[in-house]
């Protein structure tokens, strides 16, 4: 299960342009963080099915766990008729308050050169949308915490996000991020992960599992966006 850190200079053409790869792209971690969903309701359910059978009785919760992952199994069943035979539904993305937060800052300063109809009122609802395909988390930390890992200390947060989640790879197209365009590898107290531009993510890790790109419409994100419990317009 590749767990990736998706910067904003990814996140932000994503989210706010109609169509391209990186749109297509987000198509794919929207099917991962349902599939999450599924996988990590079921692990719920089997640890709420132990309590109950090691304490000889009832423990609360277990019903609402099987409709709660019975509705995640629909979505994830209404976004596998879109997607083509084999798309992997196994690539998930991670997030934290500040990798958020930044996309929310990012988002007030040069949204409008991508999406020049972005309005102010669109934000939250945008935020909420990148939030809803982060499936996964790293532990909670104060951005003035991290540690000094880039040229540029605003993107210190979202290289230690990835560090702190356990990501295996970071995508950023910022040169403070992956110098020189090449892939570039952090490390921090033991942890380490690749960073690497859009484009070469596509290159070397995408591209050799035979993922059908031309096949995905980035119009779906708005129907992955639906079937996850969010809407978008």
């Amino acid at each position: 299960m590749p767990l990736v850190v998706v910067d904003t200079s990814v996140s932000l053409p994503a989210t706010l342009s109609p169509r391209g790869l990186t749109r297509k792209f987000f198509v794919l971690l929207a099917y991962g963080a349902v599939s999450y969903e599924v996988e990590h309701g079921q692990l719920e359910i089997d640890d709420l099915v132990k309590q109950a059978e090691g304490s000889g009785g009832e423990v609360r919760g277990i019903e609402r766990a099987k409709d709660q992952r019975a509705l995640a199994a629909d979505r994830r069943a209404a976004l596998e008729e879109l997607l083509p035979p084999g798309t992997p539904d196994d690539w998930v993305a991670i997030g934290s308050a500040p990798l958020f937060d930044e996309y929310e800052r990012k988002l007030r300063e040069i949204g409008k050169r991508i999406d020049p109809q972005l309005r102010e009122e669109d934000v939250p609802r945008l935020r909420r949308q990148v939030e809803a395909i982060c499936a996964a988390g790293s532990p909670p930390f104060d951005p003035k915490d991290a540690p000094a890992l880039t040229r540029d200390p605003q993107d210190d947060p979202i290289v230690y996000t990835a560090l702190l989640g356990g990501a295996d790879l970071l995508i950023s197209d910022d040169r403070d991020i992956v110098p020189d365009r090449v892939e570039h590898h952090y490390e921090h107290e033991g942890r380490l992960v690749a960073a690497l531009t859009f484009g070469e993510l596509m290159e070397s890790r995408l591209a050799p599992l035979g993922i059908d790109f031309d096949e995905i419409e980035g119009s779906w994100l708005g129907q992955a966006y639906a079937s996850m419990g969010r809407a978008i317009e």
